[in-house]
């Protein structure tokens, strides 16, 4: 579990390297890399800098032009790590960069569920769905005795207790 230095760290580094990835390094094959999310170490030695591309990569070529990110991101590493030594840190971590899996998957799920036709699937309590009651029905409706929880109950006294115990006089009555 990351300590809350090292997630201070984690955000000021991916706040840093989404600023420098925009404006300072000069190659169009990263103009569409988002740097999602960056996790160090505990000692703070190595940042593993999780990132993905804006453009949709859908298709037959999706790991070669991720491949080709990765190698100029490997490549500008310098650069990088020079322009985060002015943070003020004791040491700019090593970075190491991969490919937000985790990402990819919300997005690809979030497209399925844009796909689906919610129109025609029954959801539930809706009329004409059997064996869920409805609210007008309620818990305990088909009891037809006319009487509520406390008088079926027995407990005839305003304080609940059935009457024909005798537990002493009533504090209520000074």
């Amino acid at each position: 579990m990351a300590t809350r230095r090292q997630r201070r760290i984690n955000e000021l580094l991916g706040e840093e390297l989404s600023m420098l990835l925009q404006g300072r390094v000069d190659d169009p094959r990263l103009a569409g890399v988002a740097i999602t999310r960056v996790e160090t170490t505990q000692d703070l030695s190595t940042a593993k800098v999780y990132f993905t591309e804006a453009e949709d990569t859908e298709g037959t070529g999706e790991d070669a032009v991720g491949d080709d990110v990765l190698e100029t991101l490997k490549k500008v590493e310098g650069l990088l790590k020079t322009e985060l030594s002015g943070l003020g840190l004791r040491r700019v971590p090593r970075l190491v960069f991969a490919r937000d899996r985790e990402y990819e998957s919300g997005e690809r799920v979030l497209r399925i569920l844009a796909g689906l036709d919610v129109s025609e699937s029954p959801v539930a309590g809706s009329p004409g769905d059997e064996g869920i009651p409805s609210e007008a029905e309620g818990v305990g409706a088909d009891d037809d005795s006319g009487l509520s929880d406390a008088e079926d109950s027995g407990a005839d006294d305003e304080r609940g207790l059935p009457e024909d115990e005798d537990v002493g006089p009533d504090p209520a009555d000074g």
